[in-house]
């Protein structure tokens, strides 16, 4: 799940029901789970991207302006 997908289970509890196809590509099985907030024990993993660019990649190849 994602992390908005997780706060929207938090807020809804009830209301919310979490679908999971599991074996997709051979033998589709679908699981409903409700509240998936309150009855499921998860584990957070954080995941980030991000593109660093090294100044000597950029500093010549934009336009210098003045900070007015």
């Amino acid at each position: 799940m994602t992390r908005n997908e997780w706060f929207k289970a938090k807020r809804f509890k009830e209301q919310y029901w979490l679908y999971v196809v599991a074996n997709a590509a051979t033998n589709p099985t679908l699981y409903i789970i409700n509240n998936p907030a309150d009855n499921l024990s998860v584990k957070e993993k954080i995941e980030l991207v991000r593109f660093l660019v090294p100044v000597e990649e950029w500093k010549g190849k934009g336009v210098k302006t003045c900070g007015h």
